[in-house]
């Protein structure tokens, strides 16, 4: 498996001067939203012994338990995922006392991956999308075309058909 990637240009500020560079970022492919519950739970219906119906319920039941817990004050760590947290805050006051519960509220709520799982995940590789796919015609260099050339015929020899059973 591999994490499609673009290339883009940006601006480096590090050095104290402006300088164009150009880097992988994020695909559009990774839509927003993602993979949804319905889409996850067929795949983990393929690899358990549990019904697609199933898994959604408890899914859906895990983001419920997950709010409940968070919202009594208790962070929630799903072993070998990671931890659900939130922040709180409160405007500033003069004194402790004026610091009442209708003051303070969740800031955030965020997500603190497990070590080893984010290990394993940055081990992934990443895979460039030809420049042919989203480079306007005129910006592509002879360059580029060669290197989308490689690209495509790399994936050509590494990938398999995918067999429905």
């Amino acid at each position: 498996m591999s994490i499609p990637y673009v290339v883009r240009k940006k601006a480096d500020l590090s050095s104290g001067e402006r300088k164009e560079l150009w880097y992988g970022v994020s695909s559009k492919m990774q839509r927003r939203g993602g993979v949804k519950n319905k889409e996850l739970a067929v795949r983990m219906a393929k690899s358990t012994g549990f019904h697609r119906g199933q898994i959604e319920g408890i899914l859906s039941e895990l983001v419920e338990s997950i709010q409940d817990l968070l919202s009594s004050g208790h962070s929630v760590t799903i072993e070998g995922l990671g931890t659900f947290q939130t922040a709180l805050t409160s405007s500033g006051c003069e004194l402790p006392e004026q610091v009442t519960p209708g003051k303070v509220s969740i800031s955030r709520v965020y997500f603190v991956a497990n070590s080893k799982f984010s290990r394993e995940l940055k081990r992934t590789k990443c895979m460039r999308i030809p420049f042919k796919y989203y480079m306007p015609e005129s910006m592509l260099t002879k360059e580029m075309k060669k290197a989308d050339r490689e690209t495509e015929l790399a994936e050509f020899e590494v990938e398999e058909p995918e067999i429905d059973e």
